[in-house]
């Protein structure tokens, strides 16, 4: 019998979408970073994030009003990725009994100041004690403003790979936490991400925008799922990439290979998007000017060749996947 590490997350996840009905409300189902679905007259958006202790945060680094924001910001990131807007979640959680009350209260806290600033309330959950450490499922429900939102899939051939922000700053983040190093301006971004959603109810108004995720899992990998969608081949030019002086000094002083965490490093919670080439210059700098957010054409999509490529070579997926990347 085959286990679920020989598949790994993403097959797995596209081996159980292919066996499980849908029905006729569902526009858009299991595959994407929200499933979408009508009710009436409104379009809503529905994701659901687990996060995991040993898995997704450690209690020994981070403060719980910390891993209650992330918990939450991972959750309404998604609800970005595809323009929407988030309104309300639910929230369970499993803890030993022995967890202090003020830590849950904490944790709380921390999901509420991302609610309060992105938008949504919590209105419920579910409760349940654990054996062994603490497990956060946040679900948010979001809708579509407008007439259109953004999926993975609908990049054309020729179209542009660009992203937001600066890839790798959250993996650097994390490592600086695991050495000690006092470096605030990295720690900050693994500690407190903050999703995209402004920047992307805005693209989502674009025609010439055309597909869009967020970068949870690293960009090569995170392309390669833009470009699968599609059907298409990505190819990321490794010198176009934004490079964040303070990520440039952290890998000197470490050694570590900056190519490699820019290219890998995940939980940056920025937006990777398909963009058409006629305009762009001027949707660019349009995106930058309302909201000094810095944006880079870093690739481009072809029809000539599927998967992802570094310099027009193949490159190692990297990023992270629950069942393959394993700690055992």
């Amino acid at each position: 019998m085959r286990e679920v590490r020989e598949l790994g997350e993403f097959r797995l996840i596209e081996r159980l979408a292919r066996m499980l009905p849908s029905a006729p409300p569902v526009i858009e189902s299991i595959g994407d970073d929200c499933a979408v679905v009508r009710a009436n007259d409104k379009v809503l958006l529905l994701t659901s994030d687990l996060f995991i202790e040993g898995v997704h945060f450690n209690c020994e680094t981070l403060h719980p009003e910390e891993i209650g924001w992330k918990a939450a910001a991972a959750a309404i990131s998604d609800i970005a990725a595809m323009g929407g807007a988030a309104l309300f979640s639910l929230v369970s959680l499993a803890c030993p009994p022995g967890t202090r009350v003020s830590f849950v209260e904490q944790l709380y806290q921390g999901m509420a100041n991302v609610f309060s600033q992105y938008g949504g309330v919590i209105v419920g959950g579910d409760m349940s004690r654990s054996s062994d450490g603490i497990t956060i499922d946040v679900t948010v429900v979001g809708e579509v403003r407008g007439t259109r939102f953004l999926r993975r899939r609908g990049a054309l051939p020729g179209d542009l790979l660009a992203i937001t922000g600066y890839p790798g700053l959250s993996a650097a983040g994390l490592d600086a936490i695991q050495r000690g190093l006092h470096e605030p301006e990295l720690t900050q971004r693994h500690r407190w991400p903050r999703p995209r959603l402004r920047e992307a109810q805005w693209m989502c108004q674009r025609l010439e925008i055309h597909a869009m995720l967020d970068t949870s899992d690293g960009l090569v990998q995170d392309a390669a799922h833009l470009a699968a969608a599609s059907d298409l081949g990505v190819n990321i030019e490794r010198d176009k990439l934004p490079v964040s002086g303070v990520l440039a000094r952290h890998c000197e002083q470490t050694g570590l290979d900056i190519g490699h965490l820019m290219l890998t490093g995940g939980e940056d919670y920025e937006l990777a998007f398909a963009m058409g080439v006629d305009n762009s210059e001027a949707t660019l700098k349009a995106l930058h000017n309302e909201f000094r957010t810095v944006v880079t054409v870093v690739g481009q999509f072809t029809d000539e060749w599927t998967g992802v490529r570094v310099d027009n070579e193949p490159y190692p997926q990297g990023g992270y996947d629950h069942f393959l990347t394993s700690t055992d």
